[in-house]
Parts: C-alpha cells; sequence; structure tokens
C-alpha cells in the first residue's frame, strides 16, 4: 500500500495538485507511523519533503516549516549512515537538495516575518553550497535587517561574480555604501562577462550618483542612457529618471518623468509612490484622486497600495486616516521609505515631535540619500526648542547636499531669524550660491525676491519673479508678483498677477485677500490702511511659502524661530555654526 500511495503523491506533484498531495502524504504519514515496520528512512524522507513542498506552494508556511526542519533532520541521519538513496532521490527533483530545502525554509520564515530564523537557516549553509540565489537573499534579508552591512556587501559581491547582470545586486551594492568603481571592477572581472554591456558602467556611475546624494548629476547620467542607447523609454529607465529629480526637489521634472513611467506600467510602485507625493507637491489634487481611485479597483493590497491612500487622504488634510493607511503600509512593509517619511511629517503637523524624530529616524537608516530625513528632523529639533540639533542637522545636510538648492535654502531661512546683523546679510549670499547651482528653483527664486523687496531693492525682486514666472509659472510666485506691485501702488499690475494666480488655484487664500484688499474704495488714497492690509495679508505667512517641494506642512524651509528667546543656551543660530557652514560652502 504505501508503495502505491508514494506513486501516486508522486504524480500529483508533478502534475502539480499540491493540495491533493498535501492530504495524500498526510495519510501515508500516518500509515508510516502507525506500521514502523514499514517505514525505512528513505520513504519517510520522500514523503517529508512532498509534504513539505506541497505546503509551501499551498502557503500554508506553519506547516511547511515544520515538515521543511523534519526533513533537514532525517538528512542528516541518512547522511551519517551514508544512505545510497539519498542521491537519487535528490537528483529525481533537484529542489528536494538542502541548499533548495533551506532556501525555502528561509521563505517560509520571512513570509512570516521572522527575519532572524531565516538567516540562521541560510547562514547553516556551507559557503561552496550556496548559489546566487541563496546569496541574493541571504544578503536582502541581513540588509532589511539593518545589522552586519559587512555580511550582506560579501553576499552581493558574490551574486556578481557568477551574475554580472544582477542589477538589484549592483544597486544594493552601492546603496551600502561600496564604491561604484569596485562595483564597476566585480562586474568586468566576473566569470561570465556578458558582450556590449558599456551601457553597464553608465548605469553603475548614475546609481553610485544617486545614492551619494548627487541626484542632479545622476538623473543626467541615466537620461544620457535613454537618449543614447536603445533602452529609449524603458520604464525603469524613466522611473530612475524621475526619482532622481524627485530626490532633488524639481517636482515639475518629476512629474513628467514619473507619469510617464506609470503610463508605461501601470504597476511600477516604483514610479508610482512618489508620483503620488509629487501631485501633492505640485498641488495636483484631482490627479491624485484619480490616481487613488485607479488604484483601488485592484483588490490585492500592497504597501504601495496603502501609501497611495495614505498620501491621498494627507493631501486632504484628513491626518488621522493618513496616518492609520500609512501605518498599513508600514506594517506590511517596514522598509517602504516614503511612509517612514508621511509618518514623520503627519506626526510633526500635530506637534508629536518625538514620534516624527522616530520616524524620521527610521527612513534614515533605510536610505540616508534622501533631503527628506534632514528637513524633517531640523524641523523637529525647532520644534522642540533644541537649538544645538537643529544646528546639527542644518549643517549635515549642507554638508551632504553640497550641490543641492534645498539644503542652501533651508539654511539661509535659518540665517534670516539671526540677531547678527552679519550672519542675516549671508543669507543673500547663501542664496545666491543656491541660484547658481539651479537658477530657476523656485524656492531660491522666492526667497531672494524676499530679501531683496525688504532691503529696498524692489525691482530687482520683481525681474527676478517675472523671469522664473515665464519659464515656470506657480500660483504663489504670481501672488507674490501682486502683492509686490500692490505695496508699489501699481494696483492694476496687482489685479493681473492676482488674477493669473486664481485662474491657476481658485481658492488660494493669500490671492484673494489681495484682490479684496484692492477693491477698497479708499486703497489709493488711504497710505496706513494699505500699511495696515498688507502687514495683515504678511502676518498670514510669516515668509513666502513657495517651498514647492512641501507645500502642505512647513511651506517654507524654515518659518519659525530657531529657539524661544528665553532659552538661555541660545536666541538663534550660534555664530560658530555661521561660521563653520559658511567655511565648508566656501571650500
Amino acid at each position: 500500500m504505501e508503495t502505491v500511495l508514494l506513486t501516486n503523491i508522486k504524480k500529483l506533484y508533478d502534475n502539480e495538485l499540491y493540495s491533493s498531495v498535501i492530504t495524500a502524504a498526510s495519510l501515508l504519514n500516518t500509515l508510516l507511523q502507525n506500521d514502523r515496520s514499514l517505514a525505512t528512512p528513505e520513504l519517510e524522507y520522500q514523503v517529508l519533503l512532498f509534504h513539505a513542498n506541497a505546503c509551501y506552494q499551498e502557503r500554508q508556511f506553519r506547516m511547511a516549516i515544520k515538515q521543511l526542519n523534519a526533513a533537514l533532520l532525517m538528512r542528516k541521519f541518512m547522511c551519517r549512515y551514508k544512505t545510497s538513496h539519498l542521491t537519487a532521490i535528490e537528483t529525481a527533483y533537484e529542489h528536494f537538495n538542502e541548499t533548495e530545502t533551506r532556501y525555502r525554509l528561509a521563505k517560509c520564515h520571512n513570509d512570516l516575518a521572522e527575519t532572524t530564523q531565516a538567516i540562521s537557516v541560510l547562514q547553516a549553509l556551507p559557503a561552496k553550497a550556496r548559489t546566487p540565489k541563496v546569496h541574493l537573499f541571504l544578503a536582502k534579508l541581513i540588509q532589511s535587517g539593518g545589522s552586519n552591512s559587512t555580511e550582506a556587501i560579501l553576499n552581493y559581491k558574490e551574486v556578481l561574480r557568477e551574475c554580472p547582470m544582477a542589477l538589484e545586486a549592483i544597486g544594493s551594492l552601492l546603496e551600502l555604501g561600496v564604491d561604484g568603481i569596485e562595483v564597476n571592477s566585480l562586474v568586468v572581472n566576473a566569470s561570465t562577462v556578458p558582450k556590449n554591456i558599456e551601457w553597464l558602467s553608465t548605469w553603475i556611475k548614475g546609481h553610485a550618483q544617486l545614492y551619494s546624494r548627487k541626484h542632479l548629476e545622476a538623473s543626467k547620467t541615466f537620461q544620457s542612457i535613454n537618449e543614447k542607447t536603445k533602452f529609449h523609454q524603458n520604464e525603469h529607465l524613466i522611473t530612475l529618471i524621475g526619482k532622481c529629480f524627485y530626490y532633488y526637489g524639481n517636482s515639475t521634472q518629476a512629474q513628467h518623468y514619473l507619469e510617464t513611467a506609470y503610463m508605461l506600467n501601470p504597476y511600477n510602485w516604483d514610479a508610482i509612490m512618489p508620483l503620488s507625493v509629487v501631485f501633492e507637491y505640485n498641488q495636483k489634487l484631482q490627479e491624485l484622486d484619480k490616481l487613488t481611485a485607479q488604484l483601488t479597483n485592484i483588490h490585492e493590497f500592497t504597501s504601495g497600495h496603502w501609501f497611495v491612500l495614505a498620501q491621498s487622504f494627507y493631501a486632504n488634510g484628513k491626518l488621522e486616516k493618513a496616518a492609520s493607511f500609512a501605518n498599513k503600509a508600514l506594517s506590511v512593509n517596514a522598509r517602504n521609505v516614503e511612509a517612514q517619511l508621511l509618518r514623520g511629517k503627519i506626526c510633526l503637523q500635530i506637534k508629536r515631535h518625538k514620534d516624527a524624530i522616530y520616524f524620521f529616524r527610521a527612513a534614515q537608516c533605510i536610505a540616508n540619500y534622501r533631503f527628506e530625513v534632514y528637513k524633517g528632523l531640523f524641523h523637529c529639533y525647532v520644534g522642540m526648542k533644541r537649538a544645538k540639533e537643529a544646528q546639527t542637522m542644518c549643517a549635515m545636510a549642507v554638508r551632504y547636499f553640497r550641490e543641492s538648492p534645498r539644503s542652501l535654502v533651508m539654511f539661509a531661512r535659518t540665517l534670516i531669524h539671526s540677531t547678527h546683523p552679519t550672519v542675516k546679510k549671508g543669507a543673500k549670499k547663501v542664496v545666491s550660491k543656491a541660484l547658481e547651482i539651479d537658477e530657476h528653483y523656485a524656492p531660491a527664486v522666492a526667497l531672494m525676491a524676499e530679501l531683496c523687496h525688504s532691503e529696498g531693492e524692489t525691482q530687482e525682486a520683481i525681474t527676478l519673479l517675472k523671469k522664473q514666472v515665464v519659464n515656470y509659472p506657480h500660483f504663489k510666485l504670481f501672488t507674490m508678483l501682486g502683492d509686490i506691485l500692490a505695496a508699489e501702488k501699481d494696483l492694476n499690475g496687482a489685479l493681473e498677477y492676482y488674477t493669473i494666480a486664481l485662474s491657476m488655484e481658485p481658492t488660494y487664500q493669500r490671492a484673494l485677500d489681495g484682490v479684496n484688499a484692492l477693491g477698497k474704495a479708499n486703497w489709493a488714497s488711504n497710505k496706513n490702511e494699505q500699511d495696515t492690509s498688507m502687514a495683515s495679508s504678511t502676518n498670514q505667512d510669516e515668509e513666502w511659502p513657495i517651498e514647492c517641494d512641501e507645500p502642505s506642512i512647513e511651506a517654507v524651509e524654515f518659518s519659525s524661530p530657531a529657539v524661544a528667546h528665553d532659552d538661555n543656551e541660545s536666541d538663534t543660530f550660534s555664530d560658530p555654526f555661521w561660521q563653520d557652514v559658511d567655511a565648508e560652502l566656501t571650500n
């Protein structure tokens, strides 16, 4: 009977009738337990393997773990007594060998969020027995655990030695800080180097720039692959370009590329998640709602699904629901950086600074190349009136993102609030450097216009803003122009720009207030009323909220004093801090 049952179990397994295999294997196992005279090691070993692998295929992971562990113990027993049947069994089914058995056991543990056990299972394999698949999985497990990056790097390198086109391993090595030249050398010197892979060196260069925070340079590198090779308009390449612009803070270009990537593949979560954030940055709430509606029609909910829902609620001001869905996204994938950042922003907005720090730090552990991490931590420390930590974070942002106008604008905002005249004057110098890097970076343009206007250089401010809106129209910039012209008593010009702003964003309150102020009967004759009205408008937003990459939380790079004046530690950012950062910018 046992022979007949085993033969039929094999047939069921070969035909992938796994649920039937589970039942039949259970029956045969009971038979062998009740009549030990029939139970030979090779028969029990085969029953355990068929049962375990059928459970694995049916996603019955707990039962699979039990049976796979039992199979490994039986295999150990058979090896000790040098049973000749072992080789025949493992040859008949290639996934019955020890390497594959341990790999599937580790997969089961991982699917049950038992990362430590999964790592232990794979580490028990001798190095010579590990295949590229095992090396890659082990490296990813170790990296996700956040410990022993050295071992993760070694395993990723082993993958490349046999499979130099393993792009995931290449990206992970660069993300872990391995030099791009070394990674390129590993690929070139691999055992089987594919032909015609000149583009791969450029691909490696682009990722090296991305993870070293040179996001604009990375976008240009990936664009060169897109334009000069036959990979033109590949979804992964377009996504990379879009993400580079997204990390850099150019939300207009980021939206263009990420939308293209989404059209090429509507299930591309690497593009969809940042695209939902960019829609909010650019105040494209209708597009965000449309994107959310399309995704909720899909019944399979991933971490990306939950994040897009959270982002949609956040954009519409429903913070409690946004936090709930962001938590769901993190429960599915704790390494979802966008969800970590969103949770940090939500906590920051409701003044839960300690919780916000936790989420921003968690994001920093995963993606220390993201500017939003340092910006979020900076605002947390400002909100908690911890000046030294805020200074440190601001200095780190400038140091790490030397070629990014975003860090310079954030730094300049801190200088504006200084009580020292010399330091205050340095703000303009810092903004000028930001504009040298990117003359069309909207927050830098707005801040420079604000500084010029405050210093009486009104015409320079107007010229700067007009030049910006010709190429990159933004309703806040048009409103800013309207306010400046209204202050200069050019009421027709002010009305024109307020009208343009409202045509772009009909509900923008500051533009509405400007139009209402212009409509007052005694506007032209009563200067005091004009001044009062303008002062009221200014008090509504202490600084101009033209921070296009974060309009919904702290719309400016820095919009409140660093510390309260009763703080004995310091009433502003200190001179040594300013001097140290200024020296870095000079060098």
